[in-house]
This record gives structure tokens, C-alpha cells and sequence, in this order.
């Protein structure tokens, strides 16, 4: 969900680079990478500095304001408790769930037989543990 901002200001919080590098190091969309860029400007989590590098324009370079940093911060603890779900995710959801409603329709309880799945899984670990112990 925030991936792309803590991307971006993780760039511009490790090195300085100039419009074209950032953009170059982004990938994508050069148009959608400045829209981005100009939103995060807007919030003020990214600054402007110019530099001169002798002759011609000024480079331009992205940093990260104290507020981005702040901001970095909060979203890499909040993506880190984050649940992240795709579609595989959902869809093997709905075959468990689909499973389950057959077994439950045949009379089976679903409860017993994980527990009794748990044991048979408990047992073949106890056994390769003491197989490789005897070895």
C-alpha cells in the first residue's frame, strides 16, 4: 500500500541524486514518478536544493525534509503490521473454505479431524527425531 513512498523517500533518505537519476533509479512512468514526487513535495516530506556543477543549469537535487524522514519512519512500523493479501491469497481462502463446507456436509468435523491431522504430523516428526538420533 505505501511501498512506492517508502521506496522513494528510502532513496532520497540514503543518497542525493539529481531529477533524472531519481527518476532513472525509480523506473516506470517518468510522468506518474513526478506526480508522485510533486505529491510527497506538496506534503513537504521531499525538498528541492540546486547545486553548481560549473558551467549550465543547476542540478536539481530530491532530498528528504526532516517531515519525510518522520514519515519514512511511521510507514516502514505501519507496512511492517500491515496484512498483505494478492489474489492467489483470496482464492486459496475460498478453496480451503469450499473444502471444509464438503467435509462438514459429509459429517466429518472439521476440529477433530485437524487435531487428528496435528497428531499424525507430531508422530512423523517424533519418529524422524529418533531415527536420526539412533544414526
Amino acid at each position: 500500500m505505501f511501498d512506492y513512498e517508502i521506496h522513494l523517500l528510502g532513496i532520497c533518505s540514503e543518497r542525493q541524486l539529481g531529477m533524472r537519476e531519481m527518476l532513472r533509479t525509480l523506473g516506470g512512468s517518468h510522468t506518474t514518478n513526478m506526480q508522485r514526487i510533486r505529491e510527497l513535495e506538496t506534503a513537504g516530506a521531499l525538498e528541492f536544493a540546486y547545486t553548481l556543477n560549473g558551467r549550465g543549469r543547476p542540478k536539481k537535487i530530491v532530498t528528504i525534509s526532516p517531515l519525510g524522514v518522520t514519515i519514512l519512519d511511521k510507514l516502514r512500523s505501519v507496512n511492517v503490521m500491515m496484512i498483505k493479501m494478492n489474489k492467489n491469497d483470496v482464492r486459496s481462502v475460498k478453496e480451503q473454505l469450499r473444502l471444509r463446507k464438503k467435509i462438514v456436509e459429509s459429517g466429518i468435523d472439521p476440529y477433530e479431524k485437524f487435531l487428528e491431522m496435528n497428531e499424525v504430523a507430531i508422530n512423523i516428526r517424533d519418529s524422524a527425531q529418533a531415527i536420526t538420533s539412533i544414526r
